[in-house]
C-alpha cells in the first residue's frame, strides 16, 4: 500500500507542475486544433485503438476474459459492444483534447493523447502477450 500512496503523490505532483507550466503557454503562439502534430497524435492513438480492438476481440472470441473491469461489461457481450468501448474512447479522447485546446492548456492537449496512447500500447502488448489459442475441433 504504501508504493500506492507515492505513486498518487508523485502523480499528483506531476499534475500541479504541468497546471503551473500552462502559465507559460502564453509565450507560446496559438495554433489550430487540427495541426499536423495534432493529426499525428490522433492518428496514431486510432491506429493503437483499433490493434486493440482487433487483439481483443480475437481473445474475447476464442474464451478469453476481459480483465478490465471498466470495459468488461461492453467487451463481453460481444462486437457491438467492443466496437462502442474503443470507440467512445477515441471519442473521448478527441472530446477532452479539444476542450484543453479551447480553455488555453495547450501542453496538456498534446500529452493527453500521449497518455492514452501509452495505455492503449499496455493494452495491446498484454493482449499479444496473453493471447487464446483459437478454438481446437474435437
Amino acid at each position: 500500500m504504501g508504493q500506492r500512496k507515492s505513486l498518487l503523490v508523485l502523480t499528483l505532483l506531476l499534475l500541479c507542475n504541468l497546471a503551473f507550466a500552462q502559465d507559460l503557454d502564453q509565450f507560446h503562439p496559438r495554433h489550430k486544433f487540427w495541426d499536423t502534430t495534432n493529426k499525428a497524435l490522433f492518428l496514431s492513438h486510432a491506429a493503437l485503438e483499433t490493434v486493440d480492438f482487433g487483439v481483443t476481440h480475437r481473445n474475447l472470441s476464442n474464451g478469453g476474459q476481459e480483465v478490465d473491469p471498466m470495459a468488461r461489461a461492453l467487451c463481453q457481450s460481444g462486437t457491438a459492444g467492443q466496437a462502442v468501448f474503443f470507440g467512445g474512447r477515441m471519442a473521448g479522447v478527441l472530446a477532452l483534447s479539444y476542450l484543453l485546446h479551447r480553455t488555453g492548456h495547450h501542453r496538456l492537449e498534446r500529452m493527453f493523447p500521449l497518455y492514452v496512447s501509452g495505455d492503449s500500447s499496455y493494452g495491446v502488448a498484454y493482449s499479444f502477450a496473453h493471447q487464446q489459442d483459437a478454438k481446437k475441433p474435437r
